[in-house]
Formats: C-alpha cells, sequence, structure tokens
C-alpha cells in the first residue's frame, strides 16, 4: 500500500461535474481509496493548441495497485467519462495525471512518475501541494512547496467532493482475483538468504533489526541498500537510539536510502513521537516490539504504517501469541479509519504462518528456515518420489526435446 497524487483536468462539456464524477470513480476503484481533495483551480490551456480554460484539481489518494496498473485505471476513468483521442494537449473531456508518488519513482516507456512537467506546471504543481504538503521529489529530496511555482497564486472557482471517514471499507491488498491477500516477508539480513527467497517469488519484502544485522557482520547502511535492491518491497531498517528527536533524525535519513526502506521504532513513548512526526511527514513507519492489543492502538494513531506483534516471544513466557493477532485485527476492523497493517513477527514454526492467516493478519515475517519447512511433507516427497520411479520407464523421457520437435512439425505443416 502506498500514497499518491493524482492530478485532474478537464476543459469541455460540465467540466466541475465530470472532475466530481472522477473522483467518486476513483474512490470505488478496487484497490483505491481517495483520501483527500484539493480545491478547484482555474488555469488558462497549456501548449498551444487547446482552446477553452482548464479546471484542475488533484486528489491524494491510498493505493495497493501497481503504479502502472493505478495508470491504467486512470486511463479506463477518463474513457468512461468521454475522453476521446485528440491531439497533445488538445481541449479533452477529462485528463488525469498520476503526478507523484511517496518515496519512489517510476521511469517506463509507458509511465514517469514524478510527471516530467509537474515542475514547470502551476496549475498541477499547486493542488498536489494542497493535498500532499509533505511531498518531495524522490530524486532529489526538494520540497515541492518549496519551489516558487508553488507559491504561484491560481483562481480557486470550486472544491471537490472530500471524502468521508470512511466512506467503506479500506484498502485491502489486491490479489490476482482482487481478493485480499496476506503478504510474506523474509525475516532476515542475510544476503544469501535474500537471494533465493527472491527466486521463488513469494517474498513481498524483508525485515532486519539490530541483532539480525550485527549477525551478519556487514555495513548496516550497504547491506539494507542491497536488500532493498533484490526484494522490491518494503524494507524495515530500524533506529537505534533511545530519545525522539535523534530517531526522527535517524529515520529520515533512513528513508533517503532507498524508496523502499521502512522506518522501524521500538513501541515506547519516544518511539511512539517519532512514528507521529516521520508518518506527519509521509515516511513509512514499522511499530515494533508490540506484545498488547492497547499497545497497537496507539501505534495506528500515530500513523504507523505496520505493527509488529512479537508472537513467539509472547509463546515463550506461555501467553498465547495468536490470540493477541486475533485482538489487534478486530480492533482495526472495529475502526477502519486505522490503516495500521497487522504484521505477524517473532514467526517460530510453519504453523505460526498458517494461525497468522487464519487470524487475519496482513503481513508475516519469518526466517528464511522457516519458510523452507512449508515445502517439507512426507506425503508430496513420497508422491513426487513415485512419479519420477513410474516415468524411468517412459521410453522417451525427453519433453523438451518431444515439445520442440511436436511444435516445429505443427509450424512446418502446409497449412490447409
Amino acid at each position: 500500500m502506498y500514497v499518491a497524487v493524482v492530478g485532474l483536468g478537464a476543459s469541455l462539456g460540465d467540466r466541475a461535474a465530470t472532475l466530481e464524477a472522477a473522483v467518486r470513480l476513483l474512490d470505488v476503484w478496487p484497490g483505491v481509496r481517495v483520501l483527500r481533495a484539493s480545491r478547484v483551480y482555474w488555469s488558462a490551456p497549456a501548449g498551444g493548441v487547446a482552446g477553452a480554460a482548464f479546471l484542475n484539481a488533484a486528489v491524494r489518494v491510498e493505493t495497493t495497485l501497481a503504479p502502472e496498473a493505478l495508470a491504467e485505471a486512470l486511463r479506463a476513468i477518463e474513457r468512461r467519462l468521454g475522453r476521446r483521442p485528440a491531439r497533445r494537449w488538445a481541449d479533452r473531456a477529462l485528463d488525469l495525471d498520476l503526478l507523484w508518488i511517496s518515496g519512489r519513482s517510476v521511469q517506463t516507456p509507458a509511465l514517469t512518475v514524478p510527471h516530467a512537467r509537474l515542475r514547470e506546471r502551476a496549475f498541477a504543481l499547486i493542488p498536489l501541494v494542497e493535498v500532499a504538503p509533505e511531498a518531495r521529489d524522490p530524486r532529489t529530496g526538494a520540497r515541492y512547496r518549496d519551489l516558487p511555482l508553488a507559491q504561484a497564486r491560481l483562481p480557486a472557482v470550486g472544491t471537490l467532493p472530500q471524502p468521508a471517514c470512511p466512506p467503506r471499507a479500506p484498502v485491502v491488498e489486491q490479489g490476482a482475483t482482487g481478493d485480499r491477500t496476506m503478504k510474506l516477508f523474509l525475516d532476515t539480513a542475510n544476503l544469501d538468504e535474500i537471494r533465493e527467497g527472491a527466486t521463488w517469488g513469494l517474498f513481498d519484502g524483508v525485515t532486519t533489526n539490530p541483532s539480525l544485522i550485527a549477525k551478519e557482520g556487514k555495513d548496516f547502511i550497504a547491506t539494507i541498500y542491497e536488500i532493498a535492491n533484490i526484494i522490491d518491497g518494503p524494507v524495515s531498517a530500524e533506529t537505534v537510539a533511545t530519545d525522539a528527536p535523534t530517531m526522527i533524525r535517524e529515520g529520515k535519513l533512513l528513508a533517503k536510502v532507498h524508496p523502499n526502506v521502512v522506518v522501524k521504532v521500538p513501541l515506547t513513548i519516544e518511539g511512539l513521537k517519532t512514528c507521529k512526526a516521520l508518518s506527519s511527514e509521509g515516511i513509512r513507519v514499522n511499530v515494533t516490539l508490540c506484545f498488547q492489543p492497547a499497545q497497537a492502538l496507539y501505534a495506528a494513531k500515530v500513523g504507523a504504517t505496520y505493527i509488529s506483534p512479537f508472537v513467539g516471544r509472547l509463546d515463550d513466557v506461555s501467553e498465547d501469541g495468536m490470540d493477541l493477532i486475533s485482538k489487534i485485527v478486530q480492533i482495526y476492523q472495529n475502526y477502519p479509519a486505522l490503516q495500521t497493517q497487522v504484521l505477524s513477527a517473532s514467526i517460530r514454526h510453519p504453523m505460526h504462518i498458517v494461525q497468522s492467516a487464519l487470524a487475519g493478519a496482513d503481513v508475516c515475517t519469518a526466517p528464511f528456515k522457516v519458510y523452507k519447512q512449508l515445502f517439507s511433507h512426507p506425503l508430496t516427497d513420497k508422491g513426487n518420489a513415485a512419479f519420477l520411479k513410474d516415468w524411468e520407464s517412459v521410453p522417451d523421457r525427453d519433453i523438451i526435446g518431444q515439445v520442440e520437435r511436436w511444435l516445429a512439425a505443427r509450424t512446418s505443416r502446409p497449412s490447409a
């Protein structure tokens, strides 16, 4: 889940009604939730092609869609509300642009984020700063609100519908079928384990802590950076100070190491102060060492992205770790405005992963060896051995060769 800003513009038809309809459609799009809408601004047409003035605005959204999928959703909404192919910068019924994504940049043949002309267009920059005052250029770290163009004056001519709180169920991770899915993180700082895990195609992120980093005996920052370049997902990097001012400074610097970094802080008073300060600036925070439901409520109230209840450590002292997961999940479900994700941590064995999924945890993080144990079952091993033994009786066991010859024969066959 991440935060993004979408720019809106329209110069044809009932422009205000079209922008309002676009916001409502975006807010009900699977995997997207509108958090805040800017005022509507009037602007002269840019590019020398359009003849009518535009109405422009921006909305801050929370989404689980990949950036490319979000951009495609914007194109679909444009088409639904009457946009037709036209010359670049021409008049249009609706224009939706992905302006900015918190903490990351995207550069593909089809998509550039931040928007390539964001710094040049007051009608995009001013609404963006209104809904995301913390927004920074992910490449330079410069705040957009400090740019001279962001101080320009545009006539505000209206408002967009502000989302209710909450308007519907919170955004959940989207799987291939659009259903909620639990994410799996590796709990390690061992680069060999992470590289091997990446080949499995299962893992969505990595959690680390000072103990894991120390165990590897390598440079802390270099290790975090390398992990973030192996697994394209959240990578928790923990602060080690004990006072909030220093923790905040550490957290801000850690967030600059890589866009995937999530700052990890302990569930102490100083840690919650740090979480509040960092989350207010759009920095993702994982609050760790949670052992009771009230602590999880505190973390959610100060904007934690993740709360990490330690299941195994509670089991070690004869308490029910999974009961804690269930209670936190229930509390968060009671108050959908709390968007903190439950990250089941301190996993000791494969059944903890299964129990976490049954309890409704958003994320489970476990050591590499625990995930490997999930592959092992005597009936799986016995069945696979039987299949391979029976296959030995087949005269031609070269499947690759068989398929290649079969395909070659089909392509060389004359058409009827």
